[in-house]
């Protein structure tokens, strides 16, 4: 909650400052490379909450060597995808007069948003949650509220956007240093090459669900970009940032439950086990988040103006955002259940699907509808997924318990 609000008072004072205008450069940046940070750790701090549980009971003195090991790879492909954003980003805005030290920020900010996840994820398989917050969010966003609290006022964008990466690289390299010791002796760790392909088996399914996912979202948003005006981009992304505040805290929420999934699903009939974890994060996630949501989706205007009175016209998206936040509240973490029962290839799957249908749409309701026509085409698509994967892991579940009764 605490890192949240960080967030969305960080939010207030670039909007605030910038404009709506001149902020959306910077808004656009740090919204589709958070998005790529997922991409970029290959799906691998998925990997850490997954196999960390289960290498702390079996082999504990080698959970540090295998988190150094996830942090070296997503490095490595942090910098490599952050570099084709060096290349959008010089390309896109020539306006500027040729190449900028901002333009090579991306790399940077990757992978420090991607050992961030892995961090958080990490200490979350350790069982201690509140530090997994810690580093990976908390942090971070802690940073950057104050140093763009106390210069803001100095910078453009591409400042503020080199205060975002700083944070962020400091939040990430601080955890060597977190209580426990578990990652003080080793925290880059180059594979050997059967751990390097095996990680990579392992993550490819669970980087696909991150890709397409992330897609869903950069292609959409930078056809937006593209077709409508600066302030307008503005204002549909400082809708998204509050929205996804409701993203992380859920996220953090579930993440909590996501070991006693795993565990679960190891049981001789996991099913009622299963389903009785994931009817207890629905459960808390609601009751924690329900009235704020409630009262964005009935009060969307006030929350946007916080912004200032330019961000009015961001009010439609945004209730159309927190709508969304409502249902997948209700159907509670899809991911994390189909992750944690081992059916990653179906999620993968099923995240193609949706990827390809928020296309479609998107180039169909933005011409039509703007900011708005986007959220349409997210909604429809993120609730189909939704559905799927909770009847295609239930039934899996079902048909394992049915197989196990008539064995025994």
């Amino acid at each position: 909650m605490v890192g949240a609000g960080f967030q969305f008072l960080s939010t207030v004072i670039v909007a605030r400052t910038l404009g709506d205008g001149p902020s959306a450069s910077f808004f656009f940046w740090s919204s589709v490379l958070m998005t790529s940070g997922p991409i970029a750790t290959f799906g691998l701090e998925q990997i850490a909450l997954r196999n960390v549980p289960r290498l702390q009971r079996d082999n504990p003195e080698e959970v540090g060597r295998f988190v150094a090991n996830l942090r070296a790879v997503s490095v490595l492909l942090s910098f490599i995808i952050g570099l084709g954003w060096v290349v959008y980003a010089v390309i896109n805005q020539p306006h500027q007069g040729g190449v900028h030290l901002w333009h090579f920020l991306p790399p940077v900010l990757l992978g420090s948003i991607a050992v961030a996840l892995i961090n958080g994820e990490a200490f979350k398989g350790l069982s201690r949650p509140v530090m997994g917050s810690i580093y990976g969010h908390l942090l971070p966003v802690s940073l950057f509220f104050i140093t763009v609290s106390l210069f803001a006022k100095h910078l453009g964008s591409p400042g503020i956007l080199t205060l975002y990466t700083g944070s962020y690289l400091i939040g990430a390299l601080a955890a060597r240093h977190a209580g426990g010791g578990e990652f003080r002796k080793q925290f880059f760790v180059w594979p050997d090459r059967a751990t390097f392909r095996a990680l990579l088996g392992e993550g490819l399914p669970v980087c696909m669900v991150s890709l397409f996912g992330a897609l869903g979202f950069i292609v959409p948003l930078a056809f937006f970009e593209l077709t409508r005006p600066a302030a307008e981009v503005s204002h549909l992304t400082a809708a998204f940032r509050i929205s996804i505040l409701f993203v992380v805290l859920s996220s953090a929420i579930h993440g909590v439950f996501a070991p006693a999934l795993s565990r679960s699903a190891e049981l001789p009939n996991p099913l009622r086990p299963v389903f009785m974890v994931y009817g207890k994060a629905i459960l808390i996630a609601l009751a924690v988040l329900a009235l704020p949501l409630g009262f964005g989706i009935a009060f969307p205007g006030p929350v946007m103006s916080v912004f200032g009175d330019e961000f009015d016209d961001g009010a439609a998206p945004l209730r159309l955002l927190l709508l969304v936040q409502l249902a997948s509240l209700i159907f509670g973490p899809v991911p994390h259940l189909l992750l944690m029962t081992g059916h990653t290839v179906f999620l993968a799957r099923i995240g193609i699907v949706k990827f390809i249908s928020i296309v479609v749409l998107s180039l169909l309701f933005i011409p039509r509808y703007g900011g708005s026509g986007m959220v349409y085409a997210m909604g429809i698509s993120f609730v189909g997924e939704e559905i799927a994967g909770l009847l295609y892991a239930y039934r899996k579940l079902k048909n394992q318990r049915d197989a196990e009764s008539v064995a025994s």
